[in-house]
């Protein structure tokens, strides 16, 4: 009788001890981190195919200019909010406006994470090595983050379509920039958020999707395997 009062009470603990586990949330690992000097790495994050629908709301968060970045696989159109990060905004047009971004390349693509570009050292293929490390900005170094976690902006986060400044650590912006795909939404918010592409997602998803030669720290972030061209960037001002 008490070798069956063991084995009905063993059979109780495992029953239970199944069920606590099948009610434990899965955290999502959302460690992730890039920087212009390729040592950053991404792991793993199990999430599902899901777009993001927030939409611009002029309201809440004003676009003062649009940029239209062309590259070798179609058009991209960004919103910029110039109120909310105006030192990055006004350093993103100087470049543009000065040729600085045309016939770079785009030269990171992490699948599924984001798309990177804005480095002048990509023009020259005898610099491959230094390709992530370049950069420059219109104030002749390195200037501040704009991340203000009271601002909507930073409430919504690297959301699909966000486009945010790349930089080597804190207050160490340049001139390189990225734009998200959806497991950014996972990013610590500091990497400075100045737009968000309101067309031309699928040209984004197009140059993701291209192979890539792998970094050593992730077989799904690394360089593509065939030069994607950012040919010129336009900014267009706000018609009021």
């Amino acid at each position: 009788m008490r070798t069956l009062f063991i084995f009905f009470l063993l059979i109780s603990l495992i029953f239970v001890c199944s069920c606590s586990r099948t009610k434990e949330k899965v955290k999502p690992n959302a460690s992730a981190t890039f920087d212009t000097n390729n040592k950053g790495y991404r792991e793993a994050v199990p999430i599902s195919k899901l777009k993001f629908d927030i939409q611009v709301n002029p309201d809440s968060i004003k676009i003062t200019d649009y940029a239209l970045l062309k590259t070798s696989f179609g058009e991209i159109k960004i919103a910029l909010y110039g109120n909310y990060a105006p030192m990055t905004v006004k350093n993103f047009i100087g470049l543009a406006r000065s040729g600085y971004y045309n016939g770079t390349l785009i030269h990171r693509i992490a699948k599924n994470f984001l798309i990177q570009m804005g480095d002048g050292t990509t023009r020259f293929p005898s610099k491959k090595n230094e390709w992530g490390k370049g950069g420059k900005s219109i104030y002749g170094g390195y200037f501040p983050d704009e991340i203000n976690p009271n601002h909507l902006v930073y409430k919504i986060g690297y959301i699909y379509g966000t486009v945010a400044m790349a930089n080597s650590g804190p207050n160490k912006n340049l001139s390189q920039f990225f734009i998200c795909l959806d497991e950014a939404q996972y990013l610590e918010k500091k990497y400075t958020i100045f737009g968000k592409v309101i067309e031309g997602m699928d040209v984004v998803e197009k140059i993701s999707e291209q192979e890539i030669i792998p970094y050593k720290f992730d077989s799904l972030d690394g360089t593509p395997k065939k030069p994607i061209k950012l040919l010129k960037v336009e900014i267009i001002r706000k018609i009021k």
